[in-house]
C-alpha cells in the first residue's frame, strides 16, 4: 500500500472509531433531546456576555435561517428570552430562562462525565500522553495550504483598505460616500506620513488576495488607537480577527504603549464582542447621523496594557 494511502486509511479509520465513541451519529447528542447544533448554541449563549443572534452566527459559523429557527424552538421551549438592548431598541439579547441554565448545566456535566468515563482507566502518564498525541493531531491536521498570511501593508493596500470598507459598509449597513470619504481621508493621510517606528497597517492574505486589515495609529507617546479593521465576510468567525487585534496589541506593548482605544459602531455586534474579550472597555457613545441614512451610535472603547 502507498503511504499516503495507508495514512488515509489509518484516518479514516480513527475517525470512524472516535465518532462511535462519542456517539455522534446519534441524532440527539448525550441522551437529551438535543442535536449537536443545538446543544452547542444553548451552551454558547450560557457563556457569552451581551449574546445575540448575530454574534452566534460569526462565533459558529452557522447558516444565519437554521441559527434563527434553533431559536424560535429555544425560545417556543421556554429555554431562552429576548431583550431589547438599553442602546439600541433594534438589537435583542439572548437569555437563558432558569429552564435553559439547568438544561445547559446538565449538557456540560454530561459531556464532562462521557469524557472522564473514557479516560479514567488512565494512569497520569498515560494521560499526559493522550494529551500531547491529541495536540499533535490538532497542529498535524491544522496546516492548510490556504493559510492566512499577516504581512506589513504596501502602497497599493491602500486602494484596497478604502474600497472594501466603502463596499462592506455600503452593502452591509447602508452607509453612505461621507462614509468612505471619511476613510479616505485618514487612511491616505498615514500613507503620505507616519511613524515607521511605532504606527503600522497589516494585511491578511490569502492565496495572494487581501481578505483583512488592522492598524496602530499613535495618538501621543503613551497611547495608541487600532484602526479600519475589517475581514471580509467569508473570513468571518474563523478566528481571523483574533489574530489581527492580537498582532496589534503584541505591537502596542512592544513599543512601549500604555493605553490603546478604538472607535467602533453599536451596529458591530461581532467586533464589539471581541474587544470585549480583550478586555476593552466602553467609555463614551456619540450620536452619528453622517454615515446612514438613520441614527447610529459611534462608541470610544478603551484598554490599559
Amino acid at each position: 500500500m502507498d503511504k499516503i494511502d495507508q495514512v488515509v486509511s489509518e484516518v479514516r479509520n480513527f475517525s470512524r472509531f472516535y465518532t462511535n465513541i462519542i456517539g455522534l451519529l446519534n441524532q440527539n447528542i448525550l441522551d437529551s433531546p438535543y442535536s449537536l447544533a443545538e446543544a452547542r448554541i444553548l451552551l454558547e449563549i450560557k457563556k457569552t456576555k451581551d449574546c445575540t443572534a448575530n454574534v452566534l452566527v460569526d462565533k459558529l459559523d452557522i447558516d444565519r435561517g437554521y441559527m434563527s429557527r434553533i431559536l424560535a424552538s429555544f425560545e417556543t421551549r421556554g429555554l431562552i428570552t429576548r431583550q431589547n438592548s438599553i442602546e439600541d431598541g433594534r438589537k435583542l439579547y439572548l437569555h437563558l430562562t432558569q429552564k435553559g441554565r439547568q438544561e445547559s448545566d446538565i449538557l456540560e456535566e454530561k459531556s464532562d462525565k462521557q469524557i472522564e468515563n473514557l479516560i479514567n482507566h488512565l494512569s497520569n502518564k498515560e494521560k499526559e500522553k493522550l494529551i500531547m498525541a491529541l495536540n499533535y493531531v490538532e497542529d498535524a491536521l491544522s496546516y492548510d495550504d490556504n493559510a492566512i498570511k499577516i504581512r506589513n501593508y504596501e502602497a497599493e493596500d491602500v486602494a484596497f483598505i478604502i474600497e472594501r470598507h466603502e463596499a462592506l459598509y455600503q452593502s452591509e449597513y447602508g452607509f453612505t460616500p461621507e462614509f468612505t470619504d471619511y476613510v479616505k481621508t485618514y487612511v491616505d493621510k498615514f500613507h503620505e506620513h507616519h511613524d515607521e517606528e511605532r504606527e503600522k497597517i497589516w494585511i491578511a492574505q490569502q492565496n495572494g488576495k487581501q481578505v483583512g486589515v488592522i492598524a496602530v495609529v499613535k495618538a501621543d507617546e503613551d497611547t495608541a488607537q487600532l484602526r479600519w479593521f475589517l475581514i471580509e465576510p467569508e473570513l468571518r468567525g474563523k478566528g481571523l480577527g483574533r489574530k489581527l487585534v492580537e498582532t496589534a496589541l503584541d505591537f502596542c506593548r512592544d513599543k512601549g504603549y500604555k493605553h490603546v482605544f478604538l472607535l467602533t459602531l453599536n451596529i458591530l455586534e461581532a467586533a464589539r464582542y471581541l474587544y470585549r474579550g480583550y478586555g476593552f472597555r466602553l467609555t463614551e457613545t456619540t450620536d452619528n447621523y453622517d454615515w446612514a441614512n438613520r441614527l447610529i451610535q459611534e462608541e470610544k472603547w478603551q484598554l490599559d496594557i
